[in-house]
């Protein structure tokens, strides 16, 4: 059992689905070396979501688990998807590049998430700290909430103020000294792509 000062540490995998449903006042914090040689200093915070009500993160690396819109570019698929998705390559049925959105995150191999919040009755919160993601895998992370318009959509993640409230620094703070101590990812990779 991990210790009660140590935030719950999930490894991302071949074949994972994993959904965190969120609470007004969670971030969800994206983190990325461009280069493993520079040493775990050199982490880069490459996104950050205010979460809502109702919002959720489903992370994937599953074909049959992806959202039903969401449609992948032949340089995107590698090992055995590649078989997977061959008849619709052949057929021209795919984007013509890959697609992007406000809620799309492309997790690959080496990075990081870190979920903070306040604890609650199911979930264990250590300085603020949900659980941090470990990718050791390439995967998509999907964010959804029940949009009533296209702004609301194209504004998913955006902060509700121009300032954070200082408990909520101090959570994303202390989310950022939890990956560091982590240190570099045991597997690393410079392009992401599922199989």
């Amino acid at each position: 059992m991990p210790e009660a000062t140590t935030p719950e540490i999930i490894t991302v995998r071949r074949d994972t689905t994993l959904r965190w449903p969120c609470r007004s006042g969670d971030f969800l914090m994206w983190f990325g070396f461009s280069d493993v040689f520079s040493g775990p200093e050199a982490i880069q915070c490459h996104d950050l979501w205010e979460m809502r009500d109702g919002s959720h993160l489903t992370i994937t690396n599953r074909l049959e688990d992806l959202p039903r819109w969401f449609r992948m570019h032949p340089t995107e698929v590698c090992g055995s998807l590649v078989y997977k998705l061959l008849p619709k390559v052949e057929k021209g049925d795919y984007p013509s590049e890959p697609m992007d959105g406000p809620n799309l995150w492309r997790l690959k191999s080496g990075d990081r998430v870190a979920w903070v919040g306040a604890e609650r009755p199911d979930r264990r919160s250590v300085n603020g700290i949900l659980a941090i993601l470990d990718c050791r895998e390439s995967a998509l992370a999907v964010g959804a909430a029940d949009w009533e318009n296209v702004q609301e959509f194209a504004g998913f993640g955006a902060p509700t103020t121009a300032e954070m409230k200082p408990d909520d620094v101090a959570r994303c703070q202390a989310a950022v000294s939890a990956v560091k101590k982590l240190g570099l990812p045991r597997e690393w990779a410079p392009e992401w792509r599922l199989g």
